[in-house]
């Protein structure tokens, strides 16, 4: 506090001390109202403080999650690092063993058409023709399910890299232009793999000769199919990455093998345990932190440093019920984690049965593979669903039927559209809507009623919404930006009171120095009076 001096000095004024007089009424008016902004301030740093221990526990559940997606019941290996295997995931993993013989890979066709002095080097314009087909014996089939694809090279593109480019946006077709090391260039163009996937370029219109290959010329490989013993029975595909020998998986062919390999899918029950039990943790411990944190504090106890904010709540409500919700759109009905020995407590924490999870293993393994796999399939056998990246289709079982006077087909009463694709195909598909980015795939036959599954895991549930959550325009940055903003706000509250009190301090000095001024005026002029009295009697 600091010393009046003046008012020390001044024994003629009222003898009080104005600048501590001041100071108490200034506080007495100014601190309540500081008080309570700073505790609300306070109260408001806490709670910014919080959301980032929030923000972090749901970025190590989403780090626990990103592991769970790779747990799996079953297991898949392979005796031979010629041969890989991973789950497809377009149909249900069964115990298997099968073996494999590879006795020659699928490769492009490769072409080389050489003696050029730069990538820019020049090349006679005119059209190009490109057909996909397979060649025997120095002729060519061209298969007729595949579109006839024309290039047409002008005075803007007419290089060997224009070239390039322009076979690059062709489909079925790869070219680059390469350097050769020894000053040259050379124009490399490869197909897709497969036998049946060759290439035909045939020149028109007196243009660029050089690259036409009608005569067989220009190829340093041939295009190839992948050759393999099944169990004994010799196989070809396209490709080296074969979908159909093990439901469920992909096995890869990487090299040829000089005897059968095994390639198994077998059960792992103790790691499918162990995983659960892991997800079940990671889950509880953001269960119990939402606990803690938006308690009440009721009949005594402390509050959480998130009680009452409705947002938070809103948050815990919905993972709550994301673990009790039945998963939707899996072929064989809805799955409930009850059903695998996920049981629900009174506080929202989750507990493992594995009584109920080891029956659930021997007898219904779909339903443990749902809560860290999503599945996506057909009824009718010759169709399949595909989903562009970006698709996000509500989980559940939904009709498609079809019209044959029409050619009309729906999904869930929404109408689908078609189209024939590179390979010949019919597709329905959605680009709109719910369904937006979904194909389904007629592979044989014709179209007819059937039911579509699109169901979705608990971990890809769960992984979705904190994603949402978590995301720069989700609830957590929001709430996070409203603390700060209040803290803002708090702030300029703080400084406007402080700017308050110095205004009331000046202004209150100022009443009291003037007070001061007519109390020493007041003392002077009883003293000129005392004196005169004094005088008088004296005369008298």
């Amino acid at each position: 506090m600091a010393v009046d001096y003046l008012s020390t000095l001044n024994s003629k004024g009222s003898g009080l001390n104005i600048t501590q007089l001041v100071d108490s009424i200034v506080a007495a008016e100014i601190e309540p109202a500081k008080a309570l902004v700073t505790d609300k301030s306070s109260a408001n740093d806490l709670s910014i403080s919080e959301i980032a221990k929030f923000r972090s526990r749901v970025g190590n559940l989403q780090t626990a999650l990103g592991v769970a997606d790779g747990a799996r019941l079953y297991k898949l290996a392979s005796t031979s690092a010629a041969i890989s295997v991973a789950p497809s995931g377009k149909a249900a993993l069964t115990p298997t063993s099968v073996n494999l013989n590879v006795t020659q890979l699928a490769s492009p066709q490769v072409l080389e058409f050489s003696g050029y002095s730069s990538k820019g080097a020049s090349v006679p314009p005119g059209t190009l023709t490109i057909d996909i087909g397979a060649w025997s014996g120095g002729s060519f089939t061209a298969d007729t399910g595949k579109t006839v694809q024309t290039i047409t090279l002008t005075s803007s593109n007419a290089t060997l890299t224009g070239l390039a480019t322009a076979l690059n946006a062709l489909t079925g077709v790869s070219a680059q232009v390469v350097g050769k090391g020894d000053g040259t260039f050379s124009l490399s163009v490869v197909s897709d793999t497969g036998q049946a996937s060759a290439l035909r370029l045939t020149a028109s219109g007196g243009g660029p000769t050089d690259f036409d290959t009608t005569d067989g010329s220009n190829q340093i490989t041939a295009a190839a199919n992948a050759v393999f013993e099944l169990n004994g029975i010799t196989l070809q595909r396209a490709t080296n990455k074969v979908s159909d020998v093990i439901a469920g998986a992909d096995v890869t062919l990487r090299a040829v093998t000089s005897t059968a390999e095994t390639v198994s899918v077998s059960k792992d029950k103790d790691a499918a345990k162990a995983q659960l039990s892991a997800l079940v943790d990671q889950i509880n411990e953001m269960r119990s932190y939402l606990n803690t944190a938006t308690a009440r504090g009721l009949n005594g106890a402390e509050s959480g440093a998130l009680a009452g904010d409705p947002a938070i709540a809103a948050i815990s409500r919905e993972l709550a019920s994301i673990t009790t919700s039945p998963l939707k759109g899996f072929s064989g009905g809805d799955v409930y984690l009850a059903e695998v020995g996920v049981k629900t407590n009174r506080d929202g924490t989750l507990s493992l049965d594995n009584t109920v999870l080891e029956k659930a293993l021997d007898e219904k393994p779909e339903k443990f593979q749902a809560i860290f796999q999503s599945a996506n399939s057909v009824a009718a056998g010759n169709m399949a669903i595909g989903f562009r990246s970006s698709a996000t289709p509500p989980a559940g079982a939904y009709a498609f039927d079809y019209d044959s006077g029409t050619d009309a087909a729906t999904l869930n009463n929404e109408a689908l559209s078609s189209r024939t694709n590179s390979d010949g195909e019919r597709e329905f598909y959605k680009l709109t809507g719910d369904f937006a980015g979904l194909t389904l795939l007629l592979t044989s036959g014709t179209p007819a009623d059937t039911s579509v599954y699109i169901g979705s895991s608990l971990v890809d549930k769960l992984t979705s919404y904190l994603d949402e959550i978590n995301g720069s325009s989700g609830q957590i940055n929001k709430k996070e930006t409203a603390l700060n903003e209040k803290s803002s706000d708090f702030a300029l509250e703080i400084d406007a009171l402080e700017e308050r009190a110095i205004d009331l301090q000046t202004r209150h000095m100022r009443r009291f120095a003037a007070m001061e001024q007519a109390v020493t005026q007041l003392k002077s002029t009883g003293e000129y009076l005392t004196t005169m009295m004094d005088a008088w009697n004296k005369s008298d």
